[in-house]
């Protein structure tokens, strides 16, 4: 498990830092696809972040790795803890018997094994079977932790971004590669402001 977070967070961190596009644009990417990342949408998370990034003209290519946070091997882990943080905030506790349900309903999705889940068919309808029976806890509870964590993802996506071409350009002109003249590396030149606030 830890060599496959290692490998993703690589596959993510270079997709986002490499990404053709404005810092702000790439953030909202970013923020968008965290947020349907943690909503019970797993099937159809990709779809519904390019779609949704395309409405707002983020860019949508950061949206692809950035959304499967949630997948078979982290849903349940995932989805327990917005299930409860929802719970919490529609009931104004955790009623008794709610871890109970947690690991009745939501453990249906460990009982597939391996990444073949992601092409079997009784996983997805166990996926949507869970979300369906967990029903209101589990939804608010996801949408606040998505609104939470995509806030962060797009302040932090767009400080790295504006970090890291800052860095690059300064590495390129002590190469001589670079005249201290031509725009920033990788920013659009429609674009003034390179930071998410743009």
């Amino acid at each position: 498990m830890g060599t496959y977070w290692q490998r993703a967070r690589r596959i993510v961190a270079h997709t986002v830092l490499h990404a053709d596009d404005t810092p702000r644009r790439i953030a909202l990417g970013a923020a968008i696809a965290t947020f349907v990342a943690f909503l019970p949408l797993m099937g159809v998370q990709t779809v519904v972040s390019i779609a949704l990034a395309a409405l707002v003209r983020a860019n949508k290519a950061i949206c692809v790795p950035t959304v499967w946070i949630t997948n078979p091997a982290t849903a349940v882990p995932i989805y327990s803890a917005c299930y409860a943080l929802g719970r919490f905030v529609l009931r104004g506790h955790l009623a008794a018997g709610g871890i109970d349900v947690e690991k009745q309903v939501l453990g249906q999705l460990a009982q597939h094994h391996g990444w073949g889940r992601f092409v079997d068919p009784a996983f997805w309808k166990d996926a949507f079977n869970a979300a369906v029976q967990v029903g209101a806890d589990l939804w608010v509870g996801c949408a606040l932790a998505g609104v939470v964590f995509g806030t962060v993802a797009y302040f932090v996506v767009g400080w790295a971004v504006v970090k890291y071409r800052a860095r690059h350009r300064r590495h390129l002109l002590r190469r001589g590669l670079l005249r201290r003249s031509s725009a920033p590396v990788g920013v659009s030149r429609s674009q003034d402001a390179p930071g998410p606030h743009a």
